[in-house]
C-alpha cells in the first residue's frame, strides 16, 4: 500500500496477486495484467480480483487469457516454418502405407492467411502408394499460378482446406496424389474432399480425405485417405530437411477371409444424412443410392490396424458388403476399403473411403462411395450423423 499523497515508486506500481481459489494467479506490471488458467466456477472471482488490481494501479490493463474451444481445448495459431510430417492411411486397394515428408507453411502472397505446402513422396516421378503433393497456392512447388487453389475455413482452432472444383490445369498447380499401387499406378488431381487439421504449439495433427480426377483425362476418379502428424523443425519455411523418398511399409491389416465376414467393433446405423452429393454418374440413380446409404450398417473396430464393414441394403452381393482397414488418429478414424468381382466385361468393384469422427457429441461419418460396373462409374460424397447400436 503506497503512502497517501506520494506517487508510487516503480516497485510499488508492480502487482502480484496469488491465491488458492482453484489455483488462480494474476501477475502484472504498471499497465498489464496476466490471468493464468482457472476453473470456471472461480471465473467471477478472478475478474473481481483483476478489477481490484486495475483500481489499485490506476492504469489501463491488458488482460491476456488463453482462448479455448467449446471442448476446453486450447486454440493455437498456425505457425509458419518447416515441419516434418508423417501420414498413415490405405490406398484404394486396401494396402496400408506410412510415409514421411515435409510441410512448409509460408507467408501468403494471395488472399489466404498463409501458404500450406505438403509434400510426401513424388506422385509425378515416383508413383508409390501414399505419395501426395497438396499446396494452397499454385506456386507451392516451384511452378504454377500465384493464386489460391483451395478454400480455407477455420472454426474453433480447426482448419479445413478444400480443393477448388473444377481443379486447376496442371500448368497452374502440381497438386496430385497416388491412390493405387502397382504397375497401373496413376496420378489424380484433387477436386473434392478436404484436409482437416488442428495446430497445438509446435505440432499439427489432422486427417486427409481427398477425391480426385485422373490427371491425364482418363475416366473415373479415386480417393486418398490418411491421418497426418507434423512437427515444427525450423521457423524458417525454407530450412533444409532430410526426408526419405520411399514409403515405409506397415503391417498389412487389409481384409482377409470371406468379404463382409463379421468384424468385432461398434455397430452403427445412419441417424441423419447431412450431405449427399453426386460426384459422377447419372442423376436418375441419386435417390436410390441415397436410400441405400440411409439403410446401411457400418461396423468399425476403432483400433489402429482394425477393420470395418460397410453393408448397404438392396445392393449387389458380389461387391457388397465392403470390408476395409482402419487407421487410428483419435478422435478421427480413417476408413478405406475395396471389393471387386468378375473380369473383363463382367468386372465390377466398390470403393469406400473416408473418416469416422468421434470428437463431438455424436459420431459423424464422411465417406466417398464409388461403384463401377459395365464400364459405368457412379460416385457419391456423403456425410451423416450415426447412431451406435
Amino acid at each position: 500500500m503506497t503512502n497517501a499523497g506520494r506517487e508510487p515508486t516503480a516497485v510499488d506500481r508492480s502487482v502480484h496477486v496469488g491465491g488458492t481459489v482453484g489455483a488462480p494467479v494474476i501477475t502484472g506490471d504498471r499497465n498489464r495484467v496476466w490471468v493464468g488458467s482457472h476453473l470456471l466456477r472461480h471465473q467471477w472471482l478472478l475478474w473481481l480480483i483483476a478489477l481490484m488490481v486495475l483500481l489499485a494501479t490506476g492504469g489501463i490493463a491488458v488482460l491476456i487469457v488463453a482462448a479455448r474451444d467449446a471442448n476446453g481445448r486450447r486454440i493455437d495459431p498456425v505457425r509458419t516454418g518447416a515441419y516434418t510430417v508423417t501420414i498413415r492411411g490405405s490406398v484404394v486397394g486396401g494396402s496400408p502405407f506410412e510415409q514421411q515428408g515435409e510441410l512448409r507453411i509460408r507467408q501468403a502472397t494471395d488472399s489466404l492467411p498463409y501458404e500450406w505446402c505438403l509434400r510426401v513422396g513424388d506422385p509425378w516421378g515416383n508413383p508409390v502408394p501414399g505419395a501426395i503433393l497438396f499446396g494452397t497456392n499454385g506456386t507451392c512447388f516451384g511452378a504454377g499460378a500465384d493464386a489460391p487453389v483451395v478454400t480455407l475455413a477455420e472454426s474453433a482452432g480447426e482448419v479445413v482446406l478444400v480443393p477448388v472444383n473444377p481443379p486447376p490445369a496442371l500448368r497452374d498447380s502440381m497438386n496430385a496424389f497416388i491412390a493405387t499401387s502397382g504397375i497401373a499406378s496413376m496420378a489424380y488431381v484433387p477436386d473434392g474432399g478436404e484436409i482437416r487439421f488442428r495446430p497445438a504449439g509446435s505440432k499439427i495433427e489432422g486427417s486427409i480425405s481427398l477425391q480426385g480426377l485422373h490427371a491425364f483425362g482418363g475416366s473415373g476418379s479415386s480417393t486418398f485417405t490418411a491421418t497426418l502428424a507434423a512437427t515444427l523443425v525450423s521457423e524458417d519455411p525454407e530450412a533444409l530437411l532430410s526426408i526419405p523418398i520411399a514409403p515405409a511399409p506397415v503391417a498389412d491389416a487389409s481384409a482377409s477371409g470371406r468379404p463382409g465376414e463379421q468384424v468385432a467393433g461398434i455397430r452403427y446405423t445412419v441417424k441423419t444424412i447431412t450431405s449427399f452429393r453426386r460426384l459422377q454418374g447419372s442423376p436418375e440413380f441419386v435417390e436410390r443410392a441415397r436410400a441405400r446409404f440411409s439403410g446401411a450398417v457400418l461396423i468399425v473396430d476403432a483400433r489402429d490396424g482394425g477393420r470395418f464393414v460397410y453393408d448397404p441394403p438392396d445392393s449387389r452381393t458380389d461387391i457388397f458388403p465392403v470390408t476395409g482397414t482402419v487407421v487410428r488418429a483419435a478422435p478421427v478414424y480413417v476408413l478405406s476399403g475395396h471389393r471387386s468381382s468378375g473380369e473383363g466385361v463382367t468386372a465390377a468393384d466398390a470403393v469406400v473411403g473416408g473418416m469416422l469422427d468421434l470428437s463431438g457429441n455424436e459420431p459423424v461419418i464422411r465417406l466417398t462411395l464409388t461403384t463401377t460396373a459395365l464400364a459405368t462409374t457412379t460416385s457419391y460424397e456423403v456425410e451423416a450423423i450415426l447412431r451406435a447400436q
